[in-house]
Order: structure tokens, then C-alpha cells, then sequence
């Protein structure tokens, strides 16, 4: 097991740090806006923030994560990030095949593409830290 994090993941740590910054500040401030702009079916005015508050919680975790170097203090942070783009994934993916959802705007795949990205990367870390 490699007991220092490498470069490359301290720097995946702080891009989805502004990543999910980004989208908690949109989606707490600008839920409308983004309704609006990605031409999603549905506003709900308490999920729409919770969705980004929950997203400020996790660019905090990628940065006390990123300000780590020891493998052991992030090792849980890269395995919860893994198991939330894994479910986001699903859950997104299953929307556009669900009878009774409106159908979902070419945006969600940017969404996908988004979190299949940092589960790749998250994986990829997850395995190179623990198998090397």
C-alpha cells in the first residue's frame, strides 16, 4: 500500500473541489437559473438547495482532503466518492428509462459525464493507493 497520496490525486481532489463548488453555489442561490438554462422538467424549491448544499459539503471534504499527504486520511473521502458518482451515475442514467418521469433534458448527460469522470479517477486512485 502506498502511504503518501500522489500529485495527480491531490489534484483531483482540488478540481472537484471547484467543481463542487460551482454547482452547491447554483444550485443553493440559482436553482431557477438553472432550470431555466439546462431546460430541466422539475423546480422544487427545497431539494434544489439541500442538492447544493450537499454539494458544498463535498468540495469540503476534497479540501481537507487535497490539504492531506498521508493516504490514510483521505482513503475514506475517496471511498465515499466513489460509492456517490457510482449511485449518482445509476440513478440519472435509470431517470431517462422511468415511466413516470418527464423527459430529462441533453444536459443530465453532462451531469453523467461529470460524475463517471471523478468515479474513474477516484477509482483508479483508490486501487493504484491500495494494490501498490
Amino acid at each position: 500500500m502506498v502511504e503518501k497520496i500522489n500529485k495527480l490525486l491531490k489534484l483531483t481532489f482540488l478540481i472537484h473541489f471547484f467543481v463542487s463548488i460551482f454547482f452547491g453555489i447554483v444550485f443553493i442561490i440559482g436553482t431557477h437559473f438553472y432550470v431555466v438554462l439546462v431546460d430541466w422538467p422539475y423546480e422544487d424549491p427545497v431539494v434544489g438547495p439541500l442538492l447544493g448544499a450537499t454539494f458544498l459539503g463535498f468540495a469540503a471534504s476534497s479540501l481537507l482532503a487535497w490539504r492531506e499527504t498521508d493516504w490514510i486520511k483521505v482513503k475514506i473521502v475517496v471511498q465515499m466518492e466513489i460509492i456517490w458518482c457510482a449511485i449518482g451515475s445509476i440513478v440519472l442514467i435509470s431517470c431517462f428509462f422511468l415511466p413516470n418521469i418527464d423527459p430529462l433534458p441533453l444536459f443530465t448527460w453532462v451531469n453523467i459525464a461529470i460524475l463517471l469522470a471523478f468515479f474513474i479517477l477516484f477509482t483508479w486512485f483508490y486501487f493504484q493507493h491500495e494494490h501498490d
